[in-house]
């Protein structure tokens, strides 16, 4: 078949697997890639090579064939690294630093984050930043129990995502410091994060993971335990009243002993009074 042709079926196979991806038919895309690769793995077209490697790499990992899809990533990322798209690059670098950490390979994880990221700082990616200082908190906290130092991503992380406008990123790395601080007993910090994370939500009508309201209801829980024994019984009641609302509200065993807590706390009010 003159060359041509061939171009023009390949093409034509290339459009149809994009197309078939964004229906959702990730066989039929497959094998529509497949075949277009054939011609274009030979070509210097590096802007659909790129794209091909790259969408043959999300399904593949949406499938749970993560070696193979980190394979692709790495063409993926090469094929952008021959037309310069800086951002290409760093995508593909997250995906499989994404890839290792779902396997529990946090060193493998560190490094691809590690390189995404310094390719990201030189563009103006605020976003993409964000979204790999996240990542890199997961991997530290997780392989290292490195509280200090996700902390520390997550502050620049969610920095970033507030300028680059992104609410939902704001919301997931908030919720990150939030879980971390209130772990740490840094309540009064965790209370300030959740606050974000709810402030957020309600702005952009953006709806909150199913396990929210518990972590809500345990920092207010513990933020006015810490209250209580420091005597600030005003502060103690408030906290403890908004985290029984929200335990009584997912059937939390919780719920029957913060209020005698409460009663108690009452008790010691009125005596005041």
């Amino acid at each position: 078949m003159p060359k041509v042709n061939l171009k023009e079926e390949a093409t034509t196979q290339y459009l149809n697997g994009k197309k078939e991806y964004s229906s959702g038919n990730f066989d039929e895309a497959f094998l529509e890639l497949q075949n277009a690769l054939h011609f274009y793995r030979n070509s210097s077209e590096n802007v659909i090579l790129a794209d091909i490697h790259r969408i043959l790499g999300e399904i593949l990992f949406n499938k749970g064939n993560l070696v193979e899809s980190r394979n692709q990533y790495k063409r993926a990322y090469q094929a952008f690294k021959n037309f310069g798209n800086k951002i290409g690059m760093a995508d593909c670098y997250d995906q499989v630093a994404v890839s290792f950490m779902m396997q529990d390979e946090y060193q493998y994880a560190e490094e691809y984050q590690l390189k995404a990221i310094e390719i990201r700082r030189s563009t103006g990616d605020k976003k993409g930043l964000a979204r790999g200082l996240k990542n890199l908190a997961v991997i530290a906290y997780k392989k290292e129990t490195n509280e200090k130092k996700a902390l520390g991503y997550l502050e620049e992380a969610l920095d970033l995502a507030q300028k680059s406008k992104d609410p939902q990123l704001v919301i997931n790395i908030a919720l990150d410091q939030a879980k971390i601080l209130n772990k740490l007993g840094i309540y009064e910090e965790a209370m300030k994060s959740f606050v974000i994370v709810r402030r957020f939500s309600k702005k952009y009508s953006i709806s909150l993971p199913n396990e929210h309201e518990t972590e809500f209801g345990n920092l207010l829980l513990n933020y006015g335990l810490l209250k209580y024994d420091q005597g600030n019984l005003e502060d103690a009641l408030k906290y403890l009243k908004n985290a029984i609302l929200i335990f009584k509200s997912t059937n939390n065993s919780f719920a029957e002993s913060i209020e005698s807590t409460i009663q108690k706390i009452e008790q010691l009010l009125n005596q005041k009074q």
